[in-house]
Formats: C-alpha cells, structure tokens, sequence
C-alpha cells in the first residue's frame, strides 16, 4: 500500500484520485488543494452568474462523496513546497509525505499590469468566489475585457441580469482565437442583437475610480463601470513545478510524456498546468479544456497507482453557447495559416446553421459552426482522420452536408482552389 498525493482539486486532481483508487483499492489517496470548496463545475459557472442555475447545482461532489470514495480531501490547504527528492509535500503548518504525485496546479487568469486593476469592482472569472462576487452584484454598468469564450459567457450572463454590458476585445473581433472573421462577426452580430455593446480593435488603458471602478479608460473613449471583470485569458499555474526545477514547454506548462510523467520517476502532471499535443492541430501547448483534463488525468492516476495507461493527444474542440444558437470550432483557423495559403469556405444552410471549412491545399485543417452542431463530429472525424476535401465530400451517403447539395460544395471547393475569394458565402436563401 502506497500513499499517493494530488495536488489540486480541480477536474483533473479529482480523476486522477479517483482513478488511482480505482486501479488500486489498497493505496492511500489524499487530495491537497487551495480552494474552500469540493468539487464544483467551472464550465458553469455563467449560468450560475446569469441567474439560470442556483449555486448549489454548480457542485459535482460534496464531500462526504470523498469519504465514500476513500480519498482524503486537505481544503483548504496550500502547498508551500514539493520536495521530490525526499518525497515530502511542505504545507503551512504540516508536511505529508507520498510515494508517488500527481500535480494538477491548473490555471490561472492574466491580470494585466495596468492602472486600476486592483480597485473594488474589478474582478476575473475562474473560480466559484469569483462567480459569488460577480452574482451578488446589482446590476448596473459592466465592462467585460476580453472576448473569449469566457468573456462572451460572462458578458451573456451579466445581460441576463439587466447589465448594460459592454464586451471589449483587443484583436479584430470575438473569439479571435477560435474563429475566422465571417464567423465572428456573425457572433457579434447576434450578441449585439441581445443588448450587449461589442467594441473590437479596442485598447484597455487603464481602469478609473476612488477606491472603486468608475469607469475603464480604452483608446476608443472612457466607459462609465460600476463592474470591470478581466477575462484575458489563463497561464499554466507551474510555480511549484519551476521550483523542483523541471522542465517548461514553450507554451508555459510542464512537459510530459504520453504517460502523463515529468520525467522523474513517479511524479505525474495532468490538466491545464501541461503541455500536450493536439490532434487535431498537430501543434504542441497548454490545451485547457475540460475534456482533456479529464483524460490526462485518468492516465496520470492510473500510472501513480501503478498503471501503465498512455494518453494519445489533446483534442481541442471549443463550444460556447450564445442563447438558442452554439458556436464551435476545432483545428486550425485561416487567420493563423494565412502565410501558408489557407483558404475558408463559409456555407449557410436554408435555416441559418452556417459552418466554415479551413482548407490548405485540399486538406481539412479546421472547423467552424454556428447554429444546430449536430454535424459537427463528423468534420472533427475528418479532422482526425486528415481527409482531404474531395475524399470526404464524395463520402457522405446521403448527398447533403448540412442542407447543401454535395455538387454545390465541390463547386466551391473548386473556385477556392482556382484563386476565388477568400471567403466564398452561400448563396441560398435562409427558410424557416
């Protein structure tokens, strides 16, 4: 019976616990994490904002679900230090000590240097307590900085709430990182639609008040705020991991292996604090998403229990829903490949579903859907599968891909190859 030590509480430290129990009955699994609270669902935590979940749903496990399980949960509690020689976690008042470790340190959120940002009012959104300041606010006037997927659900939720919200974005339009521009503005379009105010190409200077936010200073104009939430984004939270000295990918989070190892042998890292590969890209980084953590960490517990599990590559596939419509997207987008000749073919369907292919020579690199996704699994098996455009297209069964006629589509596909338009739009009419 050995002792196996996670550290953090997060999607990830839950499964590795619990999948190191399960691999092995007999060993000693605790828990270390900061945070106050068991197990909660960060992915909800704008509907909670907006009104739409009551808090207690936000919860997965309480902990008497921990005891059940066997798994000691220390929270709140913070780990001052790893000493992987001696095998020792150095807490603030106690040290533990493990046989194997599996960290989970997660993320968190880019604050910014700029004047303002540590005034009353101005907040980020990554954990429950940012999401219980946020929801115990009166509505009134909010700045949401950074239009992400996170922005664009806070500024959704805030909305909701009667907010008058203003969504502000440094790049050229919402979800800059994950759409290409026809997208996006569609995206915006449908946001501005529900009230909210989009500003894009738009510098945050500075953050203005007395004590509180009254305001946020852009290279636009000042905003008039009584809230101003910063959502810029997430780092690999490394710190310890910097301090036992191992090693950095160069997107900020720890390398390892396809076992989940930092190269040290029974030390283990999983969730937003690594670096993998995504296989739908091909490109190598810190993919924080909750279905990759998940994955990371069943490998990662299994093998502190003594497993042998591999973990193949991220898939990064993003969704965010924008009221009775979902946005999503996977791979890569035109705008990152434009040096390399990418070419995207946006298509509408007669009910308004539209979804664009990002095309490098005659090869699927990427996705993008807006409205009804059920088809959108389909393209992320092209994806994995590196289907060139006409191998997919002469596939389909059916004769339609999402409403269009096959012929249509390869007609399009062939003026992208001869030089057309960058963006070639369907033409159909929408229908009801």
């Amino acid at each position: 019976m050995g002792v196996v030590a996670v550290i953090g509480g997060g999607i990830a430290g839950h499964e590795a616990a619990w999948a190191a129990r399960k691999y092995d009955p007999s060993c000693r699994v605790l828990i270390v994490q900061e945070e106050p609270h068991p197990l909660y669902s960060a992915c909800v935590l704008a509907d909670y904002i907006s009104g739409a979940m009551p808090r207690e749903k936000v919860f997965l496990l309480s902990r008497d679900d921990y005891r059940r399980a066997g798994v000691e949960l220390l929270c709140p509690a913070k780990v001052l230090r790893v000493d992987i020689q001696c095998r020792i976690l150095e807490l603030e008042e106690r040290t533990i000590g493990f046989d194997t470790l599996v960290v989970a340190t997660g993320s968190k959120p880019i604050v910014p240097q700029m004047p303002g940002v540590h005034l009353q009012g101005v907040c980020t959104l990554k954990t429950l307590s940012d999401a219980d300041r946020i929801a115990r606010r009166k509505p009134g006037r909010a700045v949401v900085i950074g239009a992400g997927p996170v922005g664009v659900e806070c500024a959704l939720a805030l909305s909701s709430r009667k907010w008058e919200v203003r969504l502000v974005e440094l790049l050229s339009g919402v979800l800059p990182r994950i759409l290409d521009e026809p997208m996006s503005l569609e995206v915006s379009r449908v946001l501005e639609q529900r009230g909210i105010r989009v500003l894009t190409e738009t510098k945050v200077v500075s953050i203005l008040g007395e004590g509180r936010v009254e305001a946020v200073e852009t290279s636009e104009g000042t905003l008039d705020a009584d809230l101003a939430v910063l959502v810029l984004g997430m780092r690999p939270e490394v710190t310890l991991l910097k301090e036992a000295g191992l090693q950095m990918g160069a997107g900020g989070g720890v390398k390892v292996d396809q076992m989940m190892s930092v190269g040290i042998d029974g030390i283990f890292a999983c969730g937003d604090c690594v670096e993998s590969l995504d296989l739908l890209s091909g490109l190598r980084g810190a993919h924080m998403l909750w279905g990759n953590a998940v994955r990371q960490a069943r490998v990662a517990g299994t093998n502190a229990a003594g497993g042998k599990k591999t973990f193949s590559g991220s898939m990064n596939v993003t969704t965010v829903p924008i009221g009775d419509v979902a946005v999503a997207s996977m791979g890569r987008t035109a705008r990152d490949l434009e040096d390399k000749g990418a070419r995207l073919l946006v298509r509408e369907d007669p009910f308004g579903n539209k979804m664009a292919l990002v095309l490098l020579e005659d090869q699927i690199v990427g996705v993008q859907g807006m409205g009804r996704l059920e088809k959108v699994g389909g393209m992320m098996k092209a994806l994995l599968e590196r289907k060139r455009a006409q191998e997919m297209i002469s596939g389909f069964r059916k004769g339609l891909w999402l409403g269009w006629p096959i012929r249509s589509i390869q007609m399009d596909l062939e003026k992208a190859h001869s030089g057309g338009n960058q963006w070639l739009r369907g033409t159909q009419g929408k229908g009801r």
